[in-house]
Formats: structure tokens, sequence, C-alpha cells
């Protein structure tokens, strides 16, 4: 029994690198992940970037349902981070992140939508 525990077990910090140095980052203080070509780049709370070794379907596996989403291909998302959402294209969703700067637009599928909006109505 406790080995179906600590397999289930979520990342509490992810190791990441920045230039040549390898930092241990809170996941919480992660805001959002994504695919920039074959490059998969976490954004934090400060907006700094860093490099992970593993791909998003991975990264989506390792990390708590509760706080990332997975909002499409390019894209984990931190609830945490998120401001709100709103229509786009009348059947997608755009998320709006809490990062004041970030230029990035998250968009969420037809498909995809109900589950993120019944992911974010949850506690």
């Amino acid at each position: 029994m406790e080995a179906l525990t600590t397999m289930k077990k979520k990342k509490t910090r992810l190791v990441v690198r920045k230039g040549n140095e390898n930092i241990a980052l809170k996941v919480e203080d992660i805001a959002f992940i994504y695919r920039d070509n074959t490059i998969i780049v976490a954004v934090d709370k400060e907006e700094k970037k860093y490099l992970c070794d593993r791909n998003l379907s991975a990264l989506e596996e390792e990390l708590d349902e509760s706080m990332f989403f997975r909002a499409n291909r390019k894209y984990l998302v931190n609830i945490q981070y998120i401001r709100g959402f709103k229509s786009f294209e009348k059947v997608k969703l755009e998320v709006s992140l809490l990062i004041p700067t970030c230029n990035h637009s998250i968009i969420i599928s037809q498909e995809t939508a109900p589950l993120f909006k019944k992911w974010i109505n949850e506690e």
C-alpha cells in the first residue's frame, strides 16, 4: 500500500536550469510552463525563465493536477497565477495571468474549455 502512495506523490519542487546552474524551484512559485519549439521553459512569479529537462506530458503527470492545468499542447498554467478567462472566437477561452508583463496568449480549445471551467471552480 505504501508503494502506491509514493507513486502518486506529486512534486513540490522542480530542478531547473538557469545558465549552468541547477536550481530547485518550488512548484508554487511557477506561474506557467511552456514549450518554445523543442525547449521547455518554466516562468516563475517574478517572470524569471528557467529551462526544464522534461517534456510537458511528463511534467503534467508529475505536478499536482489541482494546481496545474494543461491548457493546450504548449502550456501548463498554475491556478494561483490565473487572473481570469474570457471567451475567444466564441467557443474557446483565453486565460489572463496575474503576471503584469506576460505577453503569452494562452488559448484553451473548445474541447478542453468545459474541463478548464470545472477545474478552476473546484477548491
